[in-house]
């Protein structure tokens, strides 16, 4: 980012996209290596391992252990239900953003 706003204090910080649409855009995480929404709320959820490189915004405060959102099945299925509320049906069913490629 700080190569984009000029100010070195932003260096090493990137840019967070949307959740726009998020339902649209899979696969997820930085490699791919999620297909669905429930996998990647999985994974927040319970899958998080402990690591070296693990950012502190994920650790226990005063420990090395991953934290971890402990959602119920209830609680999972909400988030994903809310994610979904933010798929733009307009914008997905018409035709004039199908394709950047074809003239309309």
């Amino acid at each position: 980012l700080g190569a984009v706003t000029g100010n070195a204090n932003d260096n090493g910080k990137f840019k967070v996209g949307s959740l726009r649409n998020i339902e649209l855009t899979a696969p997820y995480m930085h490699d791919g290596r999620f297909e669905t929404l429930e996998e990647v709320i999985d994974h927040y959820n319970s899958g998080v391992q402990a690591s070296a490189t693990l950012d502190n915004r994920l650790e226990q405060r005063n420990s090395n252990t991953p934290r971890r959102l402990n959602l119920s099945d209830q609680e999972k299925e909400a988030l994903v239900a809310f994610m979904k509320t933010l798929t733009d049906q307009e914008l997905i069913n018409d035709e004039k953003f199908s394709s950047p490629f074809i003239e309309n």
